[in-house]
């Protein structure tokens, strides 16, 4: 049996932390073949199949992921009429922008070659607010009276949905290892003092009835 190699328990927060399906990771393992990581808040575990060096080249390219990295080919962009307020201008120019994907391209690996395992794994898992039911993906925008500025925009909304709805466990910082043994410490010391405040009630209630 492969024991993983625990690196360290630790706490820190994910991107977006703000939003409801983040939680915080507090532990990692680290095997030969597959890395587990443990979080709380949602209370679910993701194992993962792919090799600790795939995982770490799939966190560098989430952290380098931008509009600019994204091949736009893919994707279906389109510009229609504004409904909202703005002005003649925004209701009677196209300057609303699409882009979407047609049923069944959502993480399809002949489009989203582009995207690592890892990364396309929690995204699978996840729940996307842009992907449809018949597993297809629409983003609408329509915040600038300039129709290149909400095509920029959708692809923006896009990186961070991913961001957020992806996360890898990190080292822990010495500073981190230093605030969990204090913690640990800390519970030590009081789980200590309410066994001696409950061992000095019971004494208390023994000498009372004691005749």
């Amino acid at each position: 049996m492969n024991v993983g190699k625990i690196r360290y328990i630790f706490q820190i927060p994910l991107l977006h932390h703000h939003h409801p399906r983040n939680a915080f990771t507090i532990l990692t393992r680290t095997h030969s073949s597959e890395t587990t990581a443990t979080a709380i808040g949602t209370g679910t575990q993701t194992t993962t199949n792919y090799s600790p060096e795939e995982v770490e080249k799939a966190k560098k390219w989430l952290e380098k992921l931008s509009t600019n990295t994204i091949p736009r080919h893919l994707f279906n962009i389109s510009y229609s009429r504004s409904s909202g307020p703005g002005g003649q201008k925004v209701n009677k120019t196209s300057s609303k922008a699409t882009i979407s994907l047609e049923p069944g391209q959502w993480l399809d690996p002949s489009v989203f070659y582009w995207v690592p395992g890892p990364v396309q794994e929690q995204l699978q898992n996840g729940n996307i607010r842009y992907a449809t039911k018949n597993k297809g993906m629409v983003i609408q925008c329509d915040t600038s009276r300039n129709r290149e500025e909400n095509l920029e925009e959708c692809f923006e909304r896009l990186v961070r949905e991913i961001k957020s709805s992806v996360h890898f466990a990190s080292e822990a910082t010495e500073e981190d290892k230093e605030k969990w043994e204090q913690l640990e410490q800390d519970f030590k010391e009081r789980k200590k003092y309410n066994k001696k405040k409950t061992s000095e009630k019971k004494q208390a209630r023994s000498k009372k009835f004691d005749w």
